[in-house]
């Protein structure tokens, strides 16, 4: 891997990084990064070294290098069970979070979600993860911060959670077109228009879809067709797993009521219609 040039990086012991990160801490995660940026490192190496800089706690290096991701590039991924980052450069626009949720905010999130993680029920007292307040829809593709936008998750899920993201960076413009509407109908079907030509894993679908747990968004492809949609699917066999990638091939105007009250007719209709032939 080709290590960036660094030229619009500003160096660790420079007034310009102080005037961007105004905290020790966030200074010392970026100089540990900055030192390492031709070499990925995990979690566990940058709160080795950022301990060795300045005895920080690593309880908090994980915070930093969210907040690090405010004003520079930082690039996750995971391999296997573990997560790399890489500094990369600076943000384009730095990532406004002025004002943040307050801590009576963060305290119903973690109520509403009973200090379990959102993605695989785990809590900290039953199996001792580390759980995070997540913002569902992330702030730079447009998620606001409030706390009706937010969830719990655990670390790891939270780790996976950015490095599913960072693996569609390329698609970020498609994914913040689509990813803060209200309907999941919505959210898919703007994705693949704006991606219309190219063939879209369903792993991103899943992403933008927004539905973990609570729904599947290979039927809410299917009820597309009810609106009038043509949209083709390949499957491909990758080792024991099968995986689908979806490309539209026509789209309709979207209902003026919306998607989902056009779609729960059609399949109250259906449910009606074979009662009637079965009875």
């Amino acid at each position: 891997m080709t290590p960036p040039s660094g030229e619009d990086l500003p160096l660790p012991d420079s007034d310009e990084l102080a005037s961007l990160l105004t905290r020790n801490g966030l200074r010392a995660v970026y100089r540990v990064l900055f030192e390492s940026r031709g070499e990925p490192l995990t979690m566990n190496q940058i709160r080795e070294r950022v301990t060795a800089l300045d005895g920080t706690s690593h309880s908090q290096t994980d915070r930093r290098v969210r907040d690090l991701r405010d004003v520079f590039d930082v690039e996750s991924w995971q391999e296997g069970r573990t997560h790399f980052y890489l500094l990369k450069g600076r943000r384009s626009e730095p990532r406004d979070r002025r004002g943040g949720l307050s801590a009576a905010a963060r305290a119903r999130v973690f109520q509403a979600y009973g200090a379990r993680c959102a993605w695989c029920g785990r809590t900290p007292k039953e199996d001792e993860v580390k759980i995070v307040v997540d913002h569902i829809v992330p702030l730079d593709l447009g998620g606001p911060d409030r706390e009706e936008n937010c969830q719990l998750l655990c670390e790891e899920d939270n780790h996976a959670k950015q490095a599913r993201f960072a693996e569609h960076k390329d698609r970020a413009e498609a994914i913040s077109k689509a990813i803060n509407h209200d309907d999941v109908h919505l959210r898919i079907g703007e994705l693949l228009k704006a991606l219309k030509g190219t063939e879209v894993p369903i792993d991103l679908i899943n992403l933008v879809a927004r539905e973990e747990n609570r729904g599947d968004p290979t039927r809410r492809l299917r009820e597309l067709r009810i609106l009038g949609w043509t949209v083709t699917v390949r499957k491909e066999r990758e080792g024991k797993r099968t995986l689908s990638y979806y490309t539209l091939e026509h789209a309709e105007l979207w209902p003026d009521e919306g998607p989902g009250p056009v779609v729960r007719r059609a399949e109250n209709e259906r449910r009606r219609s074979k009662k009637q032939r079965s009875g």
